[in-house]
């Protein structure tokens, strides 16, 4: 799970997200991202999870048996459904993890922290039926038309 979270590159993205924010005390705010935070590294978990579990048929059919649903498999001798399941369950730990973190840190903006459920909100929908992100013309397409046909009265 460590290279999966440095591939995962969820603090990286967390911390470009930050860039154009004003009225924020900057060094602290450095201090915080450099100190790695368990809200990143929740972040980092969930979306590895939700990648690897996304990808893996599509990798597999190319020839990539390096990912994580097909290591922990080999490495646990279980299933595709038991390792899915394994992953859903570290999943909701790291999203209460991130929760947990949203709620008790105090030394950065909340206004931050908000961008990291954001992020995992994200990619949550991007994986919600398959790779959506590989491919979005079938899985993101109808939901991002549907934005914009039938809009949320406000």
């Amino acid at each position: 799970m460590e290279v999966g979270m440095v591939t995962a590159g969820m603090d990286d993205f967390a911390s470009y997200s930050f860039i154009a924010m004003e009225d924020c005390d900057e060094k602290p705010l450095y201090e915080w991202f450099n100190s790695k935070p368990r809200i990143f590294q929740a972040l980092c978990i969930m979306f590895r999870l939700k990648n690897d579990i996304a990808t893996y048929e599509l990798e597999m059919k190319r020839g990539e048996v390096a990912n994580g649903v097909n290591c922990y498999m080999k490495q646990h001798d279980v299933t595709k459904e038991e390792t899915v399941e394994e992953f859903n369950k570290i999943y909701r730990e790291n999203y209460k993890i991130m929760m947990e973190e949203f709620l008790t840190t105090k030394c950065v903006p909340r206004q931050i922290l908000m961008r990291c459920l954001n992020i995992s909100r994200t990619f949550d929908v991007i994986y919600k039926e398959g790779d959506g992100y590989t491919e979005p013309l079938e899985n993101l397409k109808d939901m991002i038309t549907s934005f914009f046909r039938h809009p949320i009265p406000l």
